[in-house]
C-alpha cells in the first residue's frame, strides 16, 4: 500500500488522531490504578473489615457441609441481588451484571481451635454453566495452579477458584498455610459433592479452536463488548504461541451464517471507522480481512456460522499461520453438522 509522505492531515485526520490519543491516556491510566486496587474479596477478609467474633455459629445454617473439612461456620449466610452485588464487590459488579448474574451467597470460616485462621466463601449463581466459565476466565489470576478438584479449577498461595456447572466459586483464606489450603480444597469437594458431584465438565468453547500450539489454560469466553467494541457479544478467545510470537485467536458461533457474515462486516467497518487500513491480503485465505491497526493487524473472517479472526497480532506472518489453521478447523465443524 502506497502512502504519501507529505501529504498533510486533514482536520478530520487531525481530531481522530487526538481522541485515540486521549482514548489511549485514560485507558493507560485505567491500567496503572488497577494495578493498586486490591480484589474486593480480598478487602473482605482483613480483620478490620467485620467485628465479628471467631467463636463458631454453630446455630447458623452453613452454606458449605463442613463435616469433613475441620471447619465452622462463624458467620451467617449473606445473599445478595443484583440490586445489591455492589455492596459487597463494589468495582466488579459490572462483570458480573453483565454476564448473566443471578445471586451471590457468601459465609465466613474458622478454623477449629484456631483464633486466626478462616476463609471466605463466594458462591456466584451465574444461570449457566457458560455465564460462570465467563467470570472465572476474565479474572484468572497470573500465579494460578492446577487445584485437581474439577477441570475449571485453580489454586493461588491462599484461595481457590472454581466453576461447577452454573456456579462460580472464589473460596479466599486470611493466610498461606497448609492447613488452611487443605482446608480450602476440602470445603470446594464438599460443594462439588452437594451439587451432582465432579463429572468432568467441558470447557466452553474449547472445541472451537485447533488443539496445535494452543495454550490450553488461556481460552476465555467475554459476554459483551469483547475487545471494547459493543456489537461483539460472546466471544471466545485463545492464545496461541507460534515461532515465539504470542496471539490471540477468537471465535464466535452467531448460530446462522447470514449472522456471522453480517456481523464479519459491521466489525470491519467499526475497524476502519477508528483508523484501521486495509491491508492487500497476502494470505491467499478465501474471505479474510487483513487491517493494520497502529503496529497490529487485525485478521477478520466468518466460517459458515462462526465469526472468527486473530486480535491485534504483532507478526503478520504469525497471524496468518494461524488464521489458516482456525480457517480449516471451523471449516471442519461445519462439514460435520
Amino acid at each position: 500500500m502506497k502512502t504519501d509522505r507529505h501529504k498533510k492531515p486533514g482536520k478530520m485526520e487531525a481530531r481522530l488522531s487526538m481522541a485515540v490519543l486521549a482514548l489511549l491516556i485514560i485507558a493507560g491510566t485505567g491500567v496503572v490504578m488497577r494495578q493498586f486496587q486490591i480484589n474486593p474479596g480480598v478487602v473482605a477478609l482483613r480483620p478490620e473489615s467485620h467485628q465479628q467474633s471467631l467463636a463458631p455459629a454453630s446455630d447458623q445454617r452453613a452454606l458449605i457441609d463442613t463435616t469433613v473439612t475441620g471447619m465452622a461456620p462463624f458467620s451467617p449466610p449473606e445473599r445478595f441481588s443484583p440490586d445489591t452485588l455492589y455492596e459487597k464487590i463494589n468495582g466488579r459488579a459490572d462483570l458480573y451484571l453483565s454476564s448473566g448474574f443471578v445471586s451471590l451467597n457468601t459465609q465466613r470460616f474458622s478454623m477449629h481451635k484456631t483464633t486466626g485462621n478462616w476463609v471466605e466463601v463466594f458462591v456466584y449463581d451465574m444461570a449457566t454453566a457458560e455465564n460462570a466459565f465467563s467470570v472465572f476466565s476474565m479474572q484468572r489470576r497470573e500465579d494460578a495452579q492446577a487445584a485437581g478438584i474439577v477441570s475449571t479449577a485453580y489454586r493461588t498461595e491462599n484461595a481457590l477458584f472454581m466453576v461447577h456447572n452454573n456456579f462460580y466459586l472464589e473460596i479466599i483464606g486470611t493466610d498461606i498455610t497448609e492447613a488452611l489450603q487443605q482446608a480450602i480444597g476440602l470445603l470446594a469437594h464438599a460443594f462439588v459433592q452437594a451439587h451432582g458431584g465432579s463429572a468432568v465438565a467441558n470447557v466452553p468453547g474449547a472445541n472451537l479452536f485447533p488443539e496445535s500450539d494452543l495454550q490450553a489454560e488461556s481460552l476465555q469466553l467475554v459476554t459483551a463488548n469483547a475487545f471494547g467494541y459493543e456489537q461483539l457479544d460472546r466471544i471466545h478467545t485463545a492464545e496461541y504461541l507460534i515461532d515465539g510470537t504470542r496471539l490471540t485467536a477468537f471465535v464466535s458461533d452467531r448460530q446462522t451464517a447470514e449472522a456471522a457474515s453480517a456481523l464479519a462486516v459491521e466489525y470491519q467497518q467499526t475497524l476502519l471507522s477508528y483508523g484501521a487500513a486495509r491491508v492487500n491480503d497476502p494470505l491467499i485465505i478465501a474471505g479474510v480481512s487483513v487491517m493494520q491497526f497502529f503496529d497490529t493487524y487485525e485478521i477478520v473472517f466468518s466460517r459458515g456460522r462462526y465469526l472468527a479472526g486473530v486480535h491485534e497480532a504483532d507478526s503478520l506472518e504469525a497471524a496468518g499461520t494461524l488464521a489458516g489453521q482456525l480457517a480449516g478447523h471451523l471449516e471442519g465443524k461445519e462439514i460435520k453438522r
